[in-house]
């Protein structure tokens, strides 16, 4: 069938969500050697359901009526202009293909697909694989990403004794506080601590659209309806009071770090730390890796950290791009200092007032 299939064409063209079909997608992006969980439609719809959510389509290869290699993009509309963006909790997208697709020479088309449905791109990440599968035409800006990923397929011994001092001398003051890691029905509790302690530091003063949780918990419902999500929270023994917790996310050989949260409590004395150890020490010996999620952009030291266990540096690229024409970026530019303009002129009104 696969060797009949091979001679039929293929064709490559975008589609909006309404458009695609979610059963042969998911089964490209399920036979994919890329696979990863942000790529499934019903894992997309979650985060793209709501008021003002964004929305999401996608670049397909199709050939004799089977989706070969797809490519989802997600969006949002500006200045009525529909712009391309990576969302949160979707590290990583780029191109899921069947055996025996050759990226190589068919990443133009999509290339040529995204930059006619998108003349502007704010930023798209690729998954790791697709470093050593696609040729990124000029006209693109290209960033090269780290992430940090360790393999457990080693005994636990061998594993830990590539843990830094650092991360060894904490395991051990973890082990004396008397952690007690409770795994958990719902994300609410472990929010609301990510929110009370974490997110201000996260969010690096960017104005945040609190509408996201929703959508990540809608999303966080599918993962979980599929049997793939631990939810733990850890608490010291004999307290009611949870310090600290982490969403980790369980796919075949992966099990992805999603998301945490920490009390002061929790970081010094070493909750989290003493979780990604017990869930490393569960696994070691398997055919599975531990995806950290670092940090796209800033945050050296949590990356440093994440590296202490181990674990391997992975690169993957984020492009961006404007091919938006002349006229509409010279409105962008207007708009830009306008607000600019409008910004100084509130702050010295209130600064004439606080005089």
């Amino acid at each position: 069938m696969a060797a009949a299939n091979a001679s039929l064409p293929m064709t490559v063209r975008y589609l909006d969500r309404a458009d695609l079909d979610a059963v042969r997608w998911d089964d490209c992006v399920a036979e994919s050697s890329q696979r990863l969980i942000y790529a499934f439609s019903w894992y997309l719809d979650a985060l793209t359901t709501g008021v003002g959510a964004p929305q999401w389509g996608g670049i397909v290869a199709e050939r004799g009526g089977q989706y070969v290699a797809v490519m989802p993009v997600v969006y949002k509309k500006k200045y009525g202009i529909r712009y391309a963006y990576q969302p949160d909790y979707c590290q990583q997208l780029g191109i899921f293909s069947r055996a025996g697709i050759d990226l190589a020479s068919w990443s133009s088309k999509f290339f040529d697909q995204l930059n006619r449905s998108f003349r502007w791109v704010v930023s798209y990440r690729f998954n790791e694989k697709n470093e050593n599968e696609l040729r990124f035409p000029t006209g693109f800006s290209v960033i090269e990403r780290i992430n940090h990923v360790l393999p457990l397929n080693k005994p636990y011994e061998e594993i830990y004794r590539h843990y830094a001092t650092d991360r060894k001398t904490n395991l051990n003051r973890a082990r004396n506080v008397g952690w007690v890691v409770e795994e958990k029905p719902d994300m609410r509790l472990l929010i609301q601590l990510h929110r009370e302690h974490n997110e201000e530091k996260a969010v690096g003063g960017i104005q945040l659209d609190l509408t996201i949780y929703d959508r990540f918990m809608k999303a966080v419902d599918q993962l979980k309806y599929r049997g793939m999500t631990r939810i733990w929270l850890a608490r010291k023994e004999g307290e009611k009071n949870a310090e600290a917790g982490g969403l980790f996310v369980l796919d075949r050989d992966r099990i992805s770090y999603l998301f945490n949260g920490a009390s002061q409590t929790g970081r010094k004395q070493q909750a989290r730390l003493w979780m990604i150890n017990q869930l490393i020490e569960e696994f070691a010996g398997q055919p599975v890796e531990f995806d950290f999620e670092s940090p796209a952009v800033g945050a050296e030291s949590v990356k440093a950290y994440y590296q202490s266990f181990g674990a391997e540096s992975r690169p993957y690229t984020e492009i961006t791009y404007d091919h938006l024409p002349w006229f509409i970026a010279c409105a962008r530019a207007l708009v830009r200092r306008v607000s600019g303009w409008k910004t100084a002129l509130e702050g010295a009104v209130r600064r004439g007032f606080t005089a």
